[in-house]
């Protein structure tokens, strides 16, 4: 029987830690492109806190240059008949995964310069604008309901951006953001400057409404945070995670190699005190110990229970083979003696009844010889491979045992087991019910027990004494040894039924004695 355990595979263990290992930098990556994504949108949440602020502004000198109290307009998203929305949220949009557009085109229409509210209102606005710019590094453009600057941080006075596509959408009254390749013609400043070195530039475009329609986009523009720089300035962090990410590396391979080192540990230990001899403690019942390595600690430990067992048979055996050979051993070598001895002084017939006496204790020390080779057969052989046809076998037996009355019962056509395992187990019955009854016939009866063979052997004798019944089964015990009798039929009797995963019963009275024999032989 093959003993699996129930933990983890080995190789499973082994993949779990070569894929942490391989995962590890994997998910360096993956978490090095979802942090860049959340530097965009970082940046684009400071664009566009500044471009509401700005929109405000402009706003307000706007209404102010067309003689309209700010205090008294109308809200900037109430239309006529309608009330205002108490919240009007703007998320961010832009992401890596989008893409990246190339730079923005360097052609745009040029505007006529022409005074207008809007314009003088941008005017008002550009100085501050610029201040701004100083601290927060950032590019703010007011563009009229026409989408030309009205009012920049930059030298982009009268320029029409409304073909730029984050601008359109504006325009139409909805807040859009671009990600475009960052051009610039200086060095990248080093890892400490307050400055980004990041290849991507940020564009939004936020419509400045009044009375619910478009009068005005701000435009701002930032180079992206850049990952490299952000992680230079959080280094402390970073090394501490770097750290924790080791320390966690070696702990899983610490934990990985325990699982398969120690339990392999103890076997080693355990056989090492097998071979010198003595037993070894059960392996702890661990539930993440490796299944092979459960199945091999309980391979050693079956082979060596029968290792035990088979010692022990051995020496049991050999003790009882050696007080059984002993009598006829001495017995002939006693008669073996006196002929040598007193050859001269005696007569044919005394010479003839010592040779009777050698030829009995050889014969019968043959007999034991024979019965123990055929109980050792039986107990070491292999797995049955052949099939035995019921019906035939039991045929033969009653042609040469007419004495004996058959019945097969609807037995199975066909069981599995050794043919001559399985007569010397129905031979020993029947002979053993012949010679115990009394000159009577002897029933068999064969027939399904469910998924076995039950073989029922019936004699009409005495029946068995309560002395004798416990130690029916044991080898060598037999109530005839005079007759020839060796104790060991039913001793052969039990061994097949144990070696076919059956068993060996009788019930005895003073009407006779039934045995009955089961073979589980998948029928």
């Amino acid at each position: 029987m093959t003993v699996r355990g129930r933990g983890l595979r080995i190789h499973l263990l082994l993949l779990g830690a070569n894929a942490f290992v391989l995962l590890v930098p994997l998910l360096a990556v993956v978490a090095l492109r979802v942090y860049e994504n959340y530097l965009v949108r970082q940046t684009e949440r400071q664009l566009i806190a500044q471009s509401i602020a700005v929109g405000e502004m402009w706003r307000e000198l706007w209404l102010l240059e067309r003689g309209i109290d700010p205090q008294v307009a109308t809200p900037p998203f109430r239309q006529p008949g309608k009330e205002s929305a108490a919240f009007i949220p703007i998320e961010p949009t832009s992401n890596l995964r989008n893409g990246v557009l190339p730079p923005q085109p360097e052609l745009l229409r040029v505007a006529e310069v022409v005074d207008t509210p809007e314009r003088r209102a941008g005017q008002k606005l550009s100085a501050m604008l610029q201040r701004m710019q100083v601290y927060n590094l950032s590019a703010v453009r007011v563009l009229d309901g026409q989408g030309c600057v009205v009012a920049t941080t930059r030298s982009e006075a009268s320029l029409c951006m409304d073909s730029l596509p984050e601008v359109a959408r504006a325009l139409s009254g909805r807040y859009a953001s671009v990600l475009r390749e960052r051009v610039s013609d200086e060095p990248l400043p080093p890892l400490s400057d307050v400055r980004s070195r990041g290849s991507v530039r940020l564009f939004t475009a936020l419509p400045i409404f009044s009375d619910g329609q478009v009068v005005a986009v701000v435009r701002a523009s930032r180079t992206s945070l850049d990952a490299r720089t952000s992680l230079w300035h959080n280094r402390r962090g970073l090394l501490l995670g770097l750290s924790a990410t080791l320390l966690a590396a070696f702990a899983v391979s610490f934990v990985f190699a325990a699982l398969i080192v120690r339990p392999l540990r103890a076997i080693t230990r355990a056989a090492q005190l097998i071979a010198q001899g003595g037993s070894a403690a059960a392996l702890p019942d661990r539930p993440w110990t490796p299944s092979e390595i459960q199945t091999l600690w309980a391979a050693l430990d079956v082979m060596t229970r029968k290792l035990r067992e088979r010692a022990d048979y051995i020496a049991e055996l050999a003790a009882n083979v050696s007080h059984e050979l002993k009598t006829p051993i001495t017995a002939i070598r006693g008669a073996a003696e006196l002929l040598r001895d007193q050859w001269e002084g005696m007569t044919s017939e005394q010479r003839q009844k010592f040779a009777d006496n050698i030829d009995a204790d050889a014969a019968r020390m043959q007999r034991l010889v024979m019965r123990l080779l055929q109980l050792a057969q039986i107990e070491n052989a292999p797995e049955p491979t052949e099939s035995v046809s019921v019906v035939e076998f039991f045929s033969a037996l009653q042609d040469r045992y007419p004495g004996a009355e058959f019945v097969l019962a609807d037995p199975p056509p066909r069981i599995v087991i050794s043919v001559d395992h399985l007569r010397s187990a129905v031979v020993n019955l029947l002979e053993n019910a012949l010679r115990h009854g009394e000159g009577q016939p002897v029933q068999v009866r064969v027939q399904r027990d469910r998924d076995r063979l039950r073989i029922d052997v019936q004699d009409h004798g005495p029946g068995i004494s309560a002395a004798n019944q416990a130690r029916l089964f044991q080898r060598f015990f037999t109530t005839q040894r005079d007759s020839g009798g060796t104790g060991l039929g039913l001793a052969i009797v039990r061994a097949v039924a144990e070696r076919s995963g059956g068993e060996v019963r009788f019930v005895t009275g003073p009407g006779g004695t039934t045995f009955t024999l089961w073979l589980g032989c998948r029928c």
